[in-house]
């Protein structure tokens, strides 16, 4: 039988059985103090991956206080929260290729945001997903929200590895009307379009994510749920309930709207009795546009300095993960393919950049990186330890301490030549062997 014609699975899914996917993936390392060798009858983990869009790094309380987040500043005690968890690139299709591919954008065939009328803009089928790496290791898995990654039908989720999806394939809609430029719709319940107009967007999603939980948590496959909310992204609009609460502050009612359905998402997987076997993480897609949201850090999105690039992440898996500590150890997001696959018990491609996190989780280790980098525009960057270096067009290299200096404000390349030439050439090297345009 052909690699590309088994009966009844998809292509990646006849390489996977092959093995051309998983050669070289280890079983899961030790997390905590629990290692996979002792529970390996154990049902596996359920995930769930939810995000927020556009958000300030400030703004959650456990951030900083900016907005109300109980429901995630609950998660940060009872997990831990990470203070240098990087995006791959500074704006919202690349970083979703990077979490779903593992790898940097430039490495795959989507390094920009699609634009609707490009019917050959996309995540190729080619790609390997983790909900493709998790759905042959038997996981059932969903998407609820916004996917930004293609328009024409093969570029879509359910063509991605998901059994299930619910939400719209623009990169913002209207939260009430969820329109997109020229009055468009894009919204889908699996592969039909499907539209419930006057549902603020928050809600509907939060809806959708509790029913995928509630029918899938006694089944006996585990569950990978992808919950990329679109709030806090523009346009700026909340429900006239939420705006009261915040005397009028409609941006401050979309997060706490957002909170608020975290929350309930929560509780389904308590209620439902299955929180404990629940790996869960929460992050945003880039920085904020609005430099003053992602303070004390410097810039904002579409940009390599700190508050482009630097996110609100955290991660909970009681009785796996510690909770209540904080972590300063650099990760990002590439790291997640690694980390799902491991914890999954499933193997993954072999080229994929991001590395697995669980002992970064558990507390156990200070990074899993040496030297990370970014490309994006006119810009480049490369991050070692407490030093990151800055290279933008037509200005000399830059070299920041962001651990004392997140706000990048004194340039340190005068006082350390070599350190700035060394890191210039592991940064030529690096992009050098990129295969995609820098955006």
């Amino acid at each position: 039988m052909s690699e590309g014609k088994q009966e009844g699975i998809s292509r990646r899914e006849a390489l996977c059985r092959m093995g051309k996917i998983a050669a070289g993936a280890a079983l899961a390392p030790m997390i905590g103090s629990l290692a996979w060798a002792e529970d390996a009858g154990a049902r596996r983990p359920n995930i769930l991956l939810i995000e927020s869009d556009d958000m300030g790094y400030s703004d959650p309380g456990c951030y900083g206080g900016r907005c109300s987040s109980p429901n995630l500043d609950r998660l940060a005690t009872e997990g831990v929260r990470l203070t240098d968890f990087y995006v791959a690139a500074p704006l919202c299709a690349p970083t979703r290729v990077s979490i779903l591919t593992g790898k940097t954008p430039q490495r795959t065939s989507l390094v920009r945001n699609p634009k609707y009328t490009d019917n050959e803009a996309g995540l190729s089928p080619s790609e390997i997903t983790i909900a493709e790496v998790l759905r042959g290791a038997g996981y059932h898995t969903g998407l609820v929200g916004k996917w930004h990654l293609g328009y024409a039908p093969k570029f879509r989720p359910r063509k991605q590895g998901f059994d299930e999806y619910f939400g719209f394939l623009s990169g913002w809609a209207d939260y009430f009307q969820h329109t997109y430029r020229q009055g468009t719709k894009w919204m889908f319940r699996n592969d039909e379009p499907y539209d419930e107009p006057g549902v603020y967007m928050t809600d509907l999603l939060t809806r959708e994510a509790i029913s995928f939980i509630n029918r899938n948590a006694s089944k006996p496959k585990p569950f990978f749920l992808y919950l990329p909310y679109n709030a806090p992204h523009d346009p700026i609009q909340a429900p006239d309930e939420w705006k009261e609460r915040f005397g009028g502050d409609t941006y401050k009612a979309m997060i706490a709207c957002m909170d608020d359905g975290i929350g309930k998402v929560l509780a389904a997987l308590r209620e439902n009795g299955i929180e404990n076997n629940t790996l869960v993480v929460f992050m945003n897609d880039n920085g904020s546009p609005n430099a003053e949201k992602n303070k004390p850090l410097s810039g904002a999105k579409r940009s390599l300095q700190e508050g482009g690039i630097r996110v609100p992440f955290i991660a909970r898996w009681p009785g796996k993960i510690p909770a209540g500590e904080v972590i300063d150890a650099p990760a990002i997001s590439m790291d997640l393919f690694a980390t799902f696959a491991a914890v999954a018990r499933a193997k993954a491609p072999r080229n994929v950049d991001g590395k697995d996190l669980t002992d970064v989780l558990s507390g156990n280790s200070k990074s899993v990186h040496d030297i990370i980098f970014w490309q994006f525009s006119n810009q480049k960057a490369a991050r070692q330890g407490r030093m990151k270096l800055l290279r933008e067009a037509k200005r000399p290299d830059r070299l920041y301490d962001v651990v004392s200096d997140p706000g990048e404000t004194k340039d340190l390349a005068a006082e350390n030549p070599d350190l700035v030439k060394t890191l210039g050439a592991a940064l030529d090297q690096w992009s050098a062997g990129l295969k995609g345009p820098a955006y």
